[in-house]
């Protein structure tokens, strides 16, 4: 009995971890998962940020996904912290996180809340969500098309093209 107690532990230890229990891995279970783990943290629509950006408003972008990741893309303009005590920004600075598709930004957010700043948005849809609707991803300087698919199971969030 202890052998088969021992294996049941095991697979079930193996389910959670490969996120057999998460929502299902489309955009309204992704967002509803957010907005019930992180009812404080206010979000920012792809559409009005892209509007933003197209007229210069001042605000401050930032990549929370491991340097790994941002280095096959990027929004325009943001920077790579993946640890909330390296951002040194004012704390009314408008700051927009993102990251695949907007759960391990929505904590972010919700930490840089918590160390004081007054203005945090995550993106809704994150970067995924940005290059489905075709905006514009950079490298650098050097405009790019593809995106890091983070896992086999996001990336199915992801347009083919």
């Amino acid at each position: 009995m202890k052998t088969y107690l021992k294996r049941l532990i095991f697979l079930v230890t193996i389910f959670l971890l490969c996120g057999f229990f998460w929502p299902k891995a489309d955009w309204v279970s992704v967002n509803n998962a957010i907005d019930k783990q992180y009812p404080s943290v206010a979000s920012i629509t792809i559409d009005s940020l892209n509007n933003q950006l197209r007229h210069n408003k001042d605000l401050s972008i930032i990549d929370v996904r491991p340097t790994e990741e941002y280095k096959v893309s990027h929004l325009p303009g943001a920077i790579n912290i993946t640890d909330v005590k390296k951002v040194k920004l004012p704390k009314n600075a408008i700051v927009i996180v993102y990251c695949s598709v907007g759960l391990r930004s929505a904590n972010f957010a919700k930490k840089l809340g918590k160390e004081g700043y007054t203005n945090v948005f995550n993106l809704r849809g994150s970067i995924f969500d940005w290059a489905n609707k075709g905006y514009l991803l950079k490298l650098g300087e050097q405009n790019v098309t593809v995106v890091h698919p983070y896992s086999k199971k996001w990336s199915r969030l992801l347009n083919e093209s």
